[in-house]
């Protein structure tokens, strides 16, 4: 095997199985907060204190982005996706993890409650229309418009 390509699909093989654990555990919200909160140079995440934008490009923060990158391009083919026992929400958080953005707004509250799906407001007005029945548009796509 040549260096920097990833592990045979092997479950014997330590570093495959390390990195099974590892992009299997990205699937839990909750664990991605963990690693904001506690590993937050990992994913140029700026601490209160700083007034430069530079904790994006910081060496640890370049070569995590790195290692997710890796990671996803090879977890995402049917070769090492089937050994997920969450295949979609891993690969939507190893995708999402892909970008800047993402890494640095995982520290929200609102970020992790989003990808847990808890505490999602309800808008107002949405459920008002829902409440009065349904509108002229859904009831020609359902094929009950009389």
């Amino acid at each position: 095997m040549e260096p920097g390509a990833p592990p045979a699909p092997a479950l014997t093989n330590p570093r495959f199985t390390l990195e099974l654990e590892f992009v299997s555990s990205l699937a839990n919200p909750y664990y991605l907060s963990h690693l904001a909160v506690t590993y937050p140079n990992l994913l140029g995440i700026s601490q209160a204190n700083d007034d430069d934008d530079d904790s994006a490009s910081s060496p640890d923060a370049q070569a995590f982005a790195a290692y997710l990158a890796y990671l996803y391009s090879y977890w995402k083919t049917p070769e090492y996706s089937q050994f997920l026992t969450h295949p979609g929400p891993t690969l939507r958080a190893l995708r999402l993890l892909q970008e800047d953005a993402f890494r640095r707004d995982i520290i929200l509250p609102q970020v992790i409650e989003g990808l847990a799906g808890v505490n999602v407001p309800i808008d107002a007005p949405a459920a008002e229309a829902e409440d009065a029945g349904p509108t002229e548009n859904q009831e020609e796509q359902n094929g009950t418009k009389t």
